[in-house]
């Protein structure tokens, strides 16, 4: 025998629908205006009355009206926002160099929109996102900002060729690229260079130089600096590239050889994070037994365990000068603007 419902109680209401967000339309009805003086009100149209344009704003508070903005740019042909274009969200150091840079294009009454510009393959390496690349060509950015090395760039020409430009933290370069603000290199490995000839270090190696460009030109940098100071064959260099793993890796194969200097330099603080960890891992004492230094002194260099010395490449003034550039170019190239570095010396190379 089948249970009935009870009458009493009543049938069970079916659960409601959300309600559609509220339009343009929505809006124009509820204000007592027309569709076109909506638009005019949330595209900044001067020749709107005040008491007009209130009424059209109430009625969106009321209504929860929020305008698209990219539809409103599109369909109005202008290009209105700018597009910041990140290598690798996990890195501290492009957050600093994205927030300021996005700090200064707010102040100039720039919209802006980050967007990842990598994602890892099958293997874990990183390769171009093209789904995003594709929505930025869709949105056509009024200018672009590209933070870190990003494998593939050359597939962006097509974007550099109509959109503005700038490079930071990076030296990947298409014909149209506006300007390149990174960190001097040069200056920042003589720095730790350096310093730690100061240490009495004699034998010196350098963790790095794969990766990328940026890799490449502190593996050159450090080469240089190294010969003009007179080490000699006493300094050399183990290619790994930005990675912790690839870190750990050459290191053991610095122990395993039995060439361990007695400081070693790592191309970033990441990797430098690896160095330490593999050296701890095989008995060898930092910095009583091997003194290390990393470079763009993210957050990890200063927590207290790492205590760990680098250049500090002042993030901050990068990502303010790219957008600066940007916001400068119109027509013309900048090209290169390098950021003088400054050293940051704590525990993991000061000899004990």
């Amino acid at each position: 025998m089948t249970e009935q419902g009870n009458p009493a109680q009543g049938t069970p209401s079916k659960p409601s629908k959300p309600s559609k967000p509220a339009t343009i339309r929505d809006v124009a009805r509820e204000a007592g205006v027309s569709k076109s003086l909506v638009s005019l009100v949330f595209n900044g149209g001067e020749n709107v009355s005040e008491e007009r344009r209130k009424r059209v704003l109430h009625a969106a508070e009321r209504l929860g009206y929020r305008p698209n903005l990219v539809a409103q740019s599109l369909s109005a042909g202008r290009r209105d926002v700018v597009a910041i274009l990140v290598s690798n969200l996990h890195n501290p150091l492009f957050a600093e160099i994205v927030s300021a840079a996005k700090a200064r294009l707010v102040e100039a009454g720039q919209r802006t929109l980050i967007v990842s510009a990598q994602v890892d393959d099958d293997g874990g390496s990183a390769v171009l996102d093209r789904d995003n690349i594709a929505i930025l060509r869709d949105l056509r950015p009024s200018g672009l900002i590209t933070v870190g090395t990003i494998n593939g760039f050359a597939e962006l020409a097509d974007l550099t060729a109509t959109t503005p430009t700038v490079v930071a933290s990076a030296i990947d370069t298409t014909k149209d690229v506006v300007a390149i603000v990174r960190s001097d290199d040069e200056a920042g490995l003589d720095l730790v260079v350096a310093h730690l000839a100061e240490q009495g270090v004699e034998r010196i190696a350098f963790i790095g130089g794969d990766g990328g460009t940026v890799s490449a030109s502190r593996e050159a940098a450090f080469r240089a600096s190294a010969a003009r100071r007179g080490f000699g064959d006493n300094a050399r260099v183990e290619r790994a590239d930005f990675t912790e793993a690839d870190a750990r890796r050459a290191v053991a194969d610095l122990i395993a050889q039995d060439r361990l200097p007695q400081a070693i330099i790592a191309v970033n603080d990441l990797t430098a994070i690896g160095v330490i960890t593999a050296l701890e891992e095989a008995g060898v004492s930092v910095p009583g037994d091997c003194l290390v230094t990393g470079y763009d002194d993210t957050m990890l260099a200063a927590i207290p365990r790492i205590s760990l010395t680098s250049v500090d490449p002042d993030n901050r003034r990068i990502g303010t000068a790219a957008a600066e550039a940007l916001l400068a170019s119109g027509e013309k190239r900048i090209g290169e603007v390098l950021v003088a570095p400054r050293l940051v010396v704590r525990g993991s190379s000061t000899a004990r």
